[in-house]
């Protein structure tokens, strides 16, 4: 099937979700509604694996609006600071002889949501559960997607989420794009113990990469015409387990996150763990975390994953943070990633340390 009749349907699939919503539904119509933050970090990356140290003071800014004509339907639109270029980073380093920073538009969407199911379209905030093995917190897909619910809140819940991304836009047969779809389960254990997991695929076609640049690039292997070894079919696997018997300022967290890609001959394995203590929403929080990754070379398409570190992929990742609100609106955390390269003739440990102050509104 051509690229174009794909692109026709999802347009189409889209289009039939949003005339679906019911007449009846309430269409009681709110104001725009205006949110944002301003973070300011400091960060210091030591010497090692051919990278000399170095420091930068770092900003970001963000505001956005969400207006909803009726109760069941957002439309919303976020300005970010950051490179347009860079789609996981909204983060602007201050150098340049004072240049003013770049702004741009990093969501725009459209969202349907019902009891029972969901619907979004354009540029939208990642619907999926997930974790920065795979999908830097920055990243919002662009296309289409729509889930399903079962279930309530006092018995097993389940939700299926389909997704179709737009990578790059080419005429013809040689779009780049990622159709995927992820099974989320969630089991209340008892009055203190609660389960999820979800069990997802996406499987990319990076035809073209004309527009691509370094910093898609990020540590995947390329061949001498400069495209991938290797294709991205990714088979992630998460767990969380949530424990609430420490009382309600110390909730306690584990996550874990497995992910294999089938379109790699080798080199194409990564997981990590994380444990957190505490919570981060109230004034006078704090919440402790500690997590270890590792991540192959072709294990994920490094254009989309974290960029914590100066490693995209191939890594070994110790991460420490601990997060603090001393007043309402105001959010302060220390992190720092002890980290070096998983598959490399010279692995130097290199740190990372990153002090970030947040005010939102």
């Amino acid at each position: 099937m051509r690229h174009g009749r794909w692109t026709t349907i999802t347009v189409a699939l889209a289009g039939a979700l949003l005339a679906a919503v019911p007449a009846a539904a309430q269409q009681t119509s709110t104001g725009p509604r205006f949110s944002g933050d301003f973070r300011v970090r400091y960060e210091r990356t030591t010497e090692g694996n051919g990278i000399p140290a170095f420091d930068r003071e770092v900003v970001r800014f963000r505001i956005g609006i969400t207006y909803a004509p009726r109760d069941d339907i957002t439309i919303r639109a976020r300005l970010a600071t950051g490179d347009p270029n860079d789609p996981n980073s909204t983060d602007v380093t201050l150098s340049s002889f004072v240049n003013d920073l770049t702004v741009s538009l990093d969501a725009a969407s459209v969202e349907v949501v019902r009891p029972h199911w969901a619907a979004f379209a354009g540029k939208f905030f990642n619907p999926l559960q997930s974790t920065e093995l795979l999908w830097d917190g920055d990243v919002n897909p662009q296309g289409v997607a729509a889930r399903v619910m079962v279930g309530d809140n006092a018995s097993i819940t389940g939700r299926l989420t389909g997704i179709y991304s737009i990578v790059v836009q080419q005429a013809g047969d040689s779009t780049s794009d990622m159709a995927g779809g992820q099974l989320t389960v969630g089991i209340p254990a008892s009055a203190k113990w609660k389960l999820s997991g979800s069990a997802a695929y996406y499987d990319y076609h990076l035809r073209s990469l004309a527009t691509a640049d370094a910093g898609d690039f990020r540590g995947n292997r390329r061949d001498s015409t400069g495209a991938y070894v290797s294709d991205f079919n990714l088979l992630d696997l998460l767990v969380a387990i949530d424990y609430s018997g420490l009382g309600e300022r110390y909730p306690l967290r584990v996550v874990g996150d497995y992910v294999q890609n089938s379109g790699a001959d080798d080199l194409n394995t990564g997981w990590g763990a994380d444990l957190y203590l505490g919570r981060s929403a109230r004034q006078g929080d704090l919440r402790y975390r500690y997590g270890y990754g590792m991540t192959e070379t072709d294990a994920v398409l490094a254009a989309f994953s974290h960029d914590n570190t100066t490693l995209g992929t191939n890594y070994e990742i110790h991460t420490f943070s601990v997060d603090a609100v001393p007043i309402t609106s105001l959010f302060l955390n220390a992190t720092l990633y002890y980290y070096r390269p998983h598959e490399a003739a010279v692995r130097d440990y290199q740190t990372r340390l990153r002090l970030n102050a947040m005010v939102s509104f």
